[in-house]
């Protein structure tokens, strides 16, 4: 006579699915938060390979970082070229694609060592859809859109890259750092926004007391600063496109950190808030003439 098979019952069953559930409800955050932080990694390996690719630019052009971008869209004489297609030379990574307008490859920063691990997906094969997850420091590579044509020279606008030897503090001032992207389309600011009135708002420069430029700060990313907006939080979308609030500020993607890299070459996560304008991202330059229409918000009000 055979005995009676043992099974489980459906008590048992619901207890044992019942542990599973509780497990993965601990630990599918845990490996959430290891993957954010593998990415992390990442990246910041990414932007300390850029860095150094910027800082051997310079060594063979007389110690003068890259213009974060010069030209425009429409003219082949002077054609939009980029800090990214400029060090690709030297990272040897990244996306490359034919550019007619100057008949020559370039790099629209969005692939590679120049893609953010958690930052939107980008078109790898439109050479109109840039990407820049990464802007640099404009203040030491200058932004000359339309810098090539005629009137912009003749009125002395063009503005060179800054001499490494020339920046006070170099392991504090950023050179390069995440930020936010355009809805997928034809253009994205290859720079990081400068402005002082984008980072401190009420202790901001006062017109007329030059002293005023030496106020530090970051309370643009306080929900009760006038200058917050939620549109920092995100990368830009249809209703918010071409803002700089969420296409060229600092981005906050790995759990309220940024990566960021310094002119001294080192680079490093930086919480949320921990970004300072004076000590962090203001360069003092005495060659931006008053007349500039890319610089001229500084004038009269911050003493270059």
């Amino acid at each position: 006579m055979k005995s009676a098979q043992k099974a489980f019952t459906l008590i048992e069953l619901l207890v044992v699915i019942a542990i599973i559930a509780i497990l993965a409800a601990i630990l599918f955050p845990v490996f959430a938060q290891a993957k954010l932080a593998a990415k992390k990694a990442v990246c910041i390996s990414n932007e300390k390979q850029i860095t150094l690719g910027m800082l051997m630019y310079t060594n063979d052009y007389d110690d003068q970082f890259a213009e974060s971008e010069t030209g425009d869209s429409w003219s082949s004489q002077h054609p939009h070229i980029t800090w990214t297609t400029d060090i690709y030379p030297y990272v040897k990574n990244g996306d490359q694609n034919f550019y007619p307008l100057a008949n020559r490859n370039v790099s629209t920063g969005k692939d590679g060592l120049f893609k953010d691990p958690a930052g939107p997906t980008m078109s790898l094969t439109d050479v109109n859809q840039e990407g820049y997850y990464f802007g640099v420091n404009r203040l030491i590579c200058p932004a000359n859109w339309m810098g090539g044509e005629t009137y912009f020279i003749n009125a002395g606008q063009e503005i060179p890259g800054l001499s490494s030897t020339a920046i006070d503090a170099p392991a504090d001032k950023i050179l390069l750092a995440e930020k936010g992207t355009n809805t997928p389309g034809p253009w994205n600011y290859p720079w990081l926004i400068d402005w002082q009135n984008e980072y401190v708002g009420s202790i901001a420069h006062t017109s007329g007391d030059p002293s005023t430029v030496y106020r530090d700060g970051n309370d643009a990313l306080n929900p009760s600063s006038p200058l917050y907006s939620p549109a920092m939080d995100t990368d830009c979308n249809t209703a918010t496109n071409g803002k700089w609030e969420c296409a060229a500020q600092p981005r906050y993607r790995y759990a309220n950190n940024t990566v960021v890299s310094y002119v001294d070459g080192h680079s490093k996560s930086v919480s949320k808030g921990g970004l300072q304008w004076y000590k962090n991202i203001y360069v003092k330059r005495g060659d931006i003439p008053s007349t500039n229409w890319v610089y001229g918000w500084y004038y009269p009000q911050e003493p270059f």
